[in-house]
Protein backbone atom coordinates (compact mmCIF):
# COMPACT_ATOMS: atom_id res chain seq x y z
CA UNK A 1 0.00 0.00 0.00
CA UNK A 2 1.40 3.49 -1.10
CA UNK A 3 1.48 5.78 1.61
CA UNK A 4 2.26 9.57 1.46
CA UNK A 5 5.26 11.72 3.60
CA UNK A 6 6.66 15.23 3.23
CA UNK A 7 3.03 16.59 2.80
CA UNK A 8 3.30 19.55 5.58
CA UNK A 9 5.50 21.87 3.24
CA UNK A 10 3.03 21.28 -0.12
CA UNK A 11 0.29 21.98 2.35
CA UNK A 12 1.82 25.83 3.27
CA UNK A 13 3.59 26.68 0.03
CA UNK A 14 2.87 29.51 -1.95
CA UNK A 15 1.48 27.46 -4.64
CA UNK A 16 -0.85 26.03 -2.45
CA UNK A 17 -2.33 28.79 -0.76
CA UNK A 18 -2.96 30.53 -4.30
CA UNK A 19 -4.97 27.32 -5.34
CA UNK A 20 -7.24 27.56 -2.40
CA UNK A 21 -8.14 31.21 -2.86
CA UNK A 22 -8.85 31.32 -6.13
CA UNK A 23 -11.23 27.85 -5.71
CA UNK A 24 -12.81 29.53 -2.15
CA UNK A 25 -13.50 32.54 -4.02
CA UNK A 26 -15.01 30.86 -6.60
CA UNK A 27 -18.91 32.81 -7.38
CA UNK A 28 -18.39 34.94 -3.75
CA UNK A 29 -16.93 38.07 -5.13
CA UNK A 30 -19.68 40.15 -4.61
CA UNK A 31 -18.84 39.82 -0.82
CA UNK A 32 -16.56 42.54 0.30
CA UNK A 33 -14.41 39.82 1.97
CA UNK A 34 -13.71 37.84 -0.56
CA UNK A 35 -13.47 39.96 -3.80
CA UNK A 36 -10.78 41.87 -1.74
CA UNK A 37 -8.76 38.30 -0.89
CA UNK A 38 -9.41 37.60 -4.71
CA UNK A 39 -8.32 40.97 -5.67
CA UNK A 40 -5.56 40.87 -3.89
CA UNK A 41 -3.90 37.52 -2.58
CA UNK A 42 -0.58 38.75 -1.84
CA UNK A 43 -1.62 40.46 1.09
CA UNK A 44 -2.89 37.76 2.42
CA UNK A 45 -0.40 35.46 2.10
CA UNK A 46 1.46 35.46 5.35
CA UNK A 47 -1.72 35.85 7.38
CA UNK A 48 -3.21 32.44 5.89
CA UNK A 49 0.44 30.63 6.34
CA UNK A 50 0.41 32.13 9.97
CA UNK A 51 -3.35 30.86 10.54
CA UNK A 52 -2.64 27.37 8.76
CA UNK A 53 0.22 26.70 11.25
CA UNK A 54 -1.51 27.43 14.66
CA UNK A 55 -4.64 25.93 13.20
CA UNK A 56 -7.28 25.60 15.27
CA UNK A 57 -11.52 25.26 14.81
CA UNK A 58 -13.84 27.87 15.42
CA UNK A 59 -16.81 27.99 17.85
CA UNK A 60 -19.35 27.48 15.92
CA UNK A 61 -23.83 27.45 16.16
CA UNK A 62 -25.22 24.99 13.91
CA UNK A 63 -28.12 26.10 11.68
CA UNK A 64 -30.95 23.95 10.03
CA UNK A 65 -31.40 24.00 6.67
CA UNK A 66 -34.11 22.31 4.27
CA UNK A 67 -32.36 19.54 1.62
CA UNK A 68 -34.93 19.63 -1.46
CA UNK A 69 -33.75 17.03 -3.17
CA UNK A 70 -33.81 14.71 -0.65
CA UNK A 71 -36.81 16.39 1.10
CA UNK A 72 -35.22 16.35 4.49
CA UNK A 73 -33.58 19.28 7.14
CA UNK A 74 -30.25 19.00 7.58
CA UNK A 75 -27.85 20.45 10.15
CA UNK A 76 -24.81 22.00 9.26
CA UNK A 77 -21.87 24.04 10.42
CA UNK A 78 -20.71 26.97 8.25
CA UNK A 79 -16.63 27.26 8.78
CA UNK A 80 -15.50 31.14 9.25
CA UNK A 81 -13.11 32.56 6.55
CA UNK A 82 -10.09 31.85 7.59
CA UNK A 83 -11.45 27.96 8.08
CA UNK A 84 -12.84 28.06 4.83
CA UNK A 85 -9.49 28.82 3.03
CA UNK A 86 -7.35 26.04 5.66
CA UNK A 87 -10.13 23.67 4.37
CA UNK A 88 -9.35 24.68 0.87
CA UNK A 89 -5.37 23.51 1.36
CA UNK A 90 -6.02 20.51 3.25
CA UNK A 91 -8.22 19.28 0.18
CA UNK A 92 -5.78 20.14 -2.69
CA UNK A 93 -3.12 18.34 -0.49
CA UNK A 94 -5.75 15.23 0.21
CA UNK A 95 -7.38 15.11 -3.10
CA UNK A 96 -4.75 13.24 -5.48
CA UNK A 97 -4.74 10.63 -2.59
CA UNK A 98 -8.28 9.86 -2.51
CA UNK A 99 -8.80 9.99 -6.07
CA UNK A 100 -6.62 7.21 -6.64
CA UNK A 101 -8.44 5.07 -4.20
CA UNK A 102 -11.96 6.26 -5.53
CA UNK A 103 -14.14 3.70 -6.96
CA UNK A 104 -15.25 4.67 -10.71
CA UNK A 105 -18.87 5.21 -10.02
CA UNK A 106 -18.85 6.62 -6.97
CA UNK A 107 -20.42 9.96 -8.15
CA UNK A 108 -21.34 12.56 -4.90
CA UNK A 109 -19.24 15.60 -5.20
CA UNK A 110 -16.62 14.40 -7.07
CA UNK A 111 -14.78 16.83 -9.36
CA UNK A 112 -15.86 15.64 -13.12
CA UNK A 113 -19.04 13.06 -11.69
CA UNK A 114 -22.33 14.39 -10.12
CA UNK A 115 -25.83 13.17 -10.36
CA UNK A 116 -26.02 14.14 -14.07
CA UNK A 117 -22.67 11.65 -15.30
CA UNK A 118 -24.22 8.96 -12.60
CA UNK A 119 -27.57 9.32 -15.04
CA UNK A 120 -26.18 9.12 -18.44
CA UNK A 121 -23.94 5.84 -17.32
CA UNK A 122 -27.83 3.90 -15.45
CA UNK A 123 -29.66 5.31 -18.71
CA UNK A 124 -26.71 3.13 -20.61
CA UNK A 125 -26.99 0.21 -18.83
CA UNK A 126 -30.79 0.07 -18.59
CA UNK A 127 -30.67 0.46 -22.63
CA UNK A 128 -28.63 -2.34 -22.95
CA UNK A 129 -30.81 -4.46 -20.42
CA UNK A 130 -30.31 -7.92 -19.93
CA UNK A 131 -30.40 -10.24 -16.83
CA UNK A 132 -28.44 -8.27 -14.73
CA UNK A 133 -30.45 -5.26 -15.21
CA UNK A 134 -33.93 -7.70 -13.53
CA UNK A 135 -33.83 -6.60 -10.16
CA UNK A 136 -32.70 -3.89 -7.71
CA UNK A 137 -31.17 -3.07 -4.47
CA UNK A 138 -31.25 0.24 -3.11
CA UNK A 139 -29.95 0.96 0.19
CA UNK A 140 -28.58 3.93 2.10
CA UNK A 141 -26.37 4.47 5.78
CA UNK A 142 -28.75 5.74 8.51
CA UNK A 143 -27.42 8.89 9.11
CA UNK A 144 -24.28 8.81 7.67
CA UNK A 145 -22.22 12.03 8.23
CA UNK A 146 -23.44 12.51 11.90
CA UNK A 147 -21.98 8.57 12.52
CA UNK A 148 -18.65 8.74 11.19
CA UNK A 149 -16.66 7.50 13.41
CA UNK A 150 -13.29 9.42 14.39
CA UNK A 151 -11.30 7.11 15.49
CA UNK A 152 -12.26 5.03 12.54
CA UNK A 153 -11.81 7.87 9.50
CA UNK A 154 -8.07 8.85 11.51
CA UNK A 155 -7.13 5.26 10.84
CA UNK A 156 -7.74 5.43 7.32
CA UNK A 157 -6.20 8.70 7.15
CA UNK A 158 -3.02 7.66 9.64
CA UNK A 159 -2.63 4.39 6.99
CA UNK A 160 -1.88 6.32 4.06
CA UNK A 161 -0.80 9.68 5.27
CA UNK A 162 2.85 9.12 7.53
CA UNK A 163 3.19 13.02 7.86
CA UNK A 164 2.31 13.81 11.90
CA UNK A 165 1.51 17.51 11.33
CA UNK A 166 -0.33 17.10 8.46
CA UNK A 167 -2.09 14.24 10.56
CA UNK A 168 -2.98 16.40 13.16
CA UNK A 169 -4.32 19.07 11.27
CA UNK A 170 -6.77 16.47 10.08
CA UNK A 171 -7.50 15.44 13.70
CA UNK A 172 -8.09 18.92 14.41
CA UNK A 173 -10.47 19.75 11.91
CA UNK A 174 -12.28 16.41 11.93
CA UNK A 175 -12.89 16.81 15.70
CA UNK A 176 -14.75 19.79 15.49
CA UNK A 177 -17.81 17.79 16.12
CA UNK A 178 -17.65 15.08 18.84
CA UNK A 179 -18.98 12.86 16.25
CA UNK A 180 -19.26 12.71 12.53
CA UNK A 181 -18.34 14.58 10.43
CA UNK A 182 -19.99 18.20 9.82
CA UNK A 183 -22.24 19.12 6.57
CA UNK A 184 -21.10 22.82 5.47
CA UNK A 185 -17.60 21.66 5.77
CA UNK A 186 -15.46 21.49 2.19
CA UNK A 187 -13.43 18.74 3.79
CA UNK A 188 -16.35 16.45 4.58
CA UNK A 189 -17.62 15.56 1.39
CA UNK A 190 -14.08 14.47 0.49
CA UNK A 191 -14.04 12.77 4.40
CA UNK A 192 -17.52 10.93 3.29
CA UNK A 193 -16.68 9.53 -0.12
CA UNK A 194 -12.86 8.05 1.21
CA UNK A 195 -14.40 6.69 4.31
CA UNK A 196 -16.67 4.24 1.89
CA UNK A 197 -14.03 3.55 -0.56
CA UNK A 198 -12.82 0.64 1.12
CA UNK A 199 -16.88 -0.92 0.96
CA UNK A 200 -16.87 -0.32 -2.43
CA UNK A 201 -14.25 -2.61 -3.17
CA UNK A 202 -15.42 -5.08 -1.03
CA UNK A 203 -18.93 -4.72 -3.14
CA UNK A 204 -16.99 -4.80 -6.53
CA UNK A 205 -14.42 -7.26 -5.44
CA UNK A 206 -15.68 -9.34 -2.64
CA UNK A 207 -19.44 -9.56 -3.93
CA UNK A 208 -18.27 -9.04 -7.61
CA UNK A 209 -21.23 -6.63 -8.33
CA UNK A 210 -21.46 -6.05 -12.31
CA UNK A 211 -23.53 -2.63 -11.70
CA UNK A 212 -22.71 -0.94 -8.86
CA UNK A 213 -23.48 2.85 -8.47
CA UNK A 214 -22.76 5.21 -5.06
CA UNK A 215 -23.89 8.75 -4.96
CA UNK A 216 -22.46 9.58 -1.33
CA UNK A 217 -23.93 7.37 0.63
CA UNK A 218 -26.86 6.60 -0.85
CA UNK A 219 -26.12 2.72 -3.18
CA UNK A 220 -27.35 0.97 -6.26
CA UNK A 221 -26.90 -2.45 -7.25
CA UNK A 222 -28.39 -4.04 -10.47
CA UNK A 223 -29.02 -8.14 -10.27
CA UNK A 224 -30.38 -11.06 -12.26
CA UNK A 225 -31.45 -12.46 -9.01
CA UNK A 226 -33.49 -11.86 -5.86
CA UNK A 227 -32.32 -13.70 -3.22
CA UNK A 228 -28.71 -13.18 -4.81
CA UNK A 229 -29.25 -9.37 -3.83
CA UNK A 230 -30.21 -10.40 -0.13
CA UNK A 231 -27.37 -11.73 0.52
CA UNK A 232 -25.46 -8.97 -0.85
CA UNK A 233 -27.37 -6.83 1.49
CA UNK A 234 -26.33 -8.81 4.59
CA UNK A 235 -22.80 -8.97 3.78
CA UNK A 236 -23.01 -5.27 2.81
CA UNK A 237 -24.73 -4.18 6.50
CA UNK A 238 -22.19 -6.78 8.02
CA UNK A 239 -19.17 -4.59 6.70
CA UNK A 240 -20.84 -1.29 7.44
CA UNK A 241 -21.02 -2.32 11.25
CA UNK A 242 -17.56 -3.07 10.82
CA UNK A 243 -17.02 0.83 9.91
CA UNK A 244 -19.19 1.93 12.95
CA UNK A 245 -21.89 2.41 10.53
CA UNK A 246 -25.50 1.22 10.00
CA UNK A 247 -27.74 0.12 6.98
CA UNK A 248 -30.75 2.55 6.67
CA UNK A 249 -33.58 0.10 7.29
CA UNK A 250 -35.31 1.47 4.67
CA UNK A 251 -33.41 -0.78 2.01
CA UNK A 252 -35.07 -2.44 -0.85
CA UNK A 253 -34.80 -5.20 -3.25
CA UNK A 254 -37.24 -5.01 -6.02
CA UNK A 255 -38.36 -5.87 -9.67
CA UNK A 256 -37.49 -3.24 -12.24
CA UNK A 257 -39.42 -1.72 -14.37
CA UNK A 258 -40.69 -4.82 -17.00
CA UNK A 259 -44.02 -4.24 -19.21
CA UNK A 260 -46.94 -3.89 -17.10
CA UNK A 261 -45.53 -4.90 -13.92
CA UNK A 262 -42.70 -2.45 -12.77
CA UNK A 263 -41.10 -0.39 -10.10
CA UNK A 264 -39.17 2.91 -11.13
CA UNK A 265 -35.98 3.20 -9.82
CA UNK A 266 -35.93 6.52 -7.53
CA UNK A 267 -32.29 7.66 -7.88
CA UNK A 268 -30.31 10.71 -7.12
CA UNK A 269 -33.37 12.90 -7.76
CA UNK A 270 -33.96 10.66 -11.00
CA UNK A 271 -36.77 8.37 -12.09
CA UNK A 272 -35.46 5.77 -13.95
CA UNK A 273 -37.41 3.56 -16.06
CA UNK A 274 -36.62 1.01 -18.65
CA UNK A 275 -37.21 3.83 -21.59
CA UNK A 276 -36.84 7.21 -20.60
CA UNK A 277 -35.25 8.93 -17.44
CA UNK A 278 -37.55 11.84 -15.33
CA UNK A 279 -37.08 13.80 -12.60
CA UNK A 280 -38.52 13.51 -8.98
CA UNK A 281 -41.77 15.41 -9.32
CA UNK A 282 -40.29 17.93 -6.03
CA UNK A 283 -38.10 18.63 -8.12
CA UNK A 284 -39.59 19.44 -11.21
CA UNK A 285 -41.92 21.55 -9.35
CA UNK A 286 -39.47 23.51 -8.06
CA UNK A 287 -37.72 24.07 -11.90
CA UNK A 288 -41.22 25.18 -12.53
CA UNK A 289 -41.95 27.65 -9.88
CA UNK A 290 -38.80 28.87 -10.21
CA UNK A 291 -39.11 29.94 -13.93
CA UNK A 292 -42.17 31.36 -13.30
CA UNK A 293 -40.55 33.66 -10.70
CA UNK A 294 -37.62 34.85 -13.03
CA UNK A 295 -40.05 35.99 -15.18
CA UNK A 296 -41.53 38.08 -12.97
CA UNK A 297 -38.75 39.88 -11.58
CA UNK A 298 -37.47 43.65 -13.13
CA UNK A 299 -33.58 41.88 -13.13
CA UNK A 300 -32.87 38.57 -12.59
CA UNK A 301 -29.67 38.06 -9.67
CA UNK A 302 -25.99 36.20 -11.01
CA UNK A 303 -27.24 33.73 -7.69
CA UNK A 304 -30.90 33.68 -9.62
CA UNK A 305 -29.52 33.05 -13.17
CA UNK A 306 -26.54 30.24 -12.04
CA UNK A 307 -29.56 28.08 -10.12
CA UNK A 308 -31.32 28.14 -13.19
CA UNK A 309 -28.78 27.12 -15.38
CA UNK A 310 -27.86 24.52 -12.71
CA UNK A 311 -31.58 23.41 -13.09
CA UNK A 312 -30.72 23.17 -17.27
CA UNK A 313 -28.55 20.99 -16.32
CA UNK A 314 -30.95 18.48 -14.35
CA UNK A 315 -33.75 18.70 -17.70
CA UNK A 316 -30.80 17.68 -20.29
CA UNK A 317 -30.54 14.91 -18.08
CA UNK A 318 -34.21 13.47 -18.14
CA UNK A 319 -36.58 12.90 -20.92
CA UNK A 320 -39.13 16.15 -20.23
CA UNK A 321 -38.69 18.05 -23.24
CA UNK A 322 -42.55 18.52 -23.25
CA UNK A 323 -42.74 19.91 -19.67
CA UNK A 324 -39.54 22.25 -20.52
CA UNK A 325 -41.25 23.65 -23.54
CA UNK A 326 -44.56 24.25 -21.85
CA UNK A 327 -43.69 25.19 -17.72
CA UNK A 328 -40.00 26.18 -18.25
CA UNK A 329 -38.92 28.01 -21.69
CA UNK A 330 -41.75 30.33 -21.86
CA UNK A 331 -40.21 31.80 -18.82
CA UNK A 332 -36.88 32.14 -18.90
CA UNK A 333 -34.11 33.13 -21.93
CA UNK A 334 -30.99 30.70 -21.21
CA UNK A 335 -28.96 32.12 -24.21
CA UNK A 336 -29.18 35.78 -22.30
CA UNK A 337 -28.86 33.96 -19.33
CA UNK A 338 -24.95 31.89 -20.71
CA UNK A 339 -24.26 35.38 -21.86
CA UNK A 340 -24.86 37.47 -18.68
CA UNK A 341 -22.66 34.53 -16.33
CA UNK A 342 -19.91 34.59 -19.36
CA UNK A 343 -19.77 38.78 -18.78
CA UNK A 344 -19.80 38.41 -15.36
CA UNK A 345 -16.96 36.10 -15.02
CA UNK A 346 -14.90 37.29 -17.69
CA UNK A 347 -14.86 40.59 -15.44
CA UNK A 348 -14.54 39.01 -12.42
CA UNK A 349 -11.27 37.36 -13.41
CA UNK A 350 -9.93 40.68 -15.05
Amino acid sequence: MKTYKNLWDIFVSDENIYEAIRNVCKHKTTRKKFKDLHDHPEKYIDWIRREALNFHNSGHTPLEIYDGIQRKKRTIIVPDFREQIVHHMAVNVLKPIIMKSMYYHSYGSIPGKGAHKAAAHIRKVIAKGGRDIKFVLKMDVRKYFDSVPHDKLMELIERKIKDTRFVALMREIVNVTDKGIPLGFYTSQWFANWFLSNLDHFIKERLHAKHYYRYMDDMVIFGSNKRRLHEMRRAIATELNKLGLEMKGNWQVFRFHNGKKYRFLDFMGFRFYRTRVTLRRSIMYRICRKAKAMSKKEKETIYDIRQMLSYLGWLKATDTYGIYIERVKPFVNFKRYKKRISSYDRRRIA
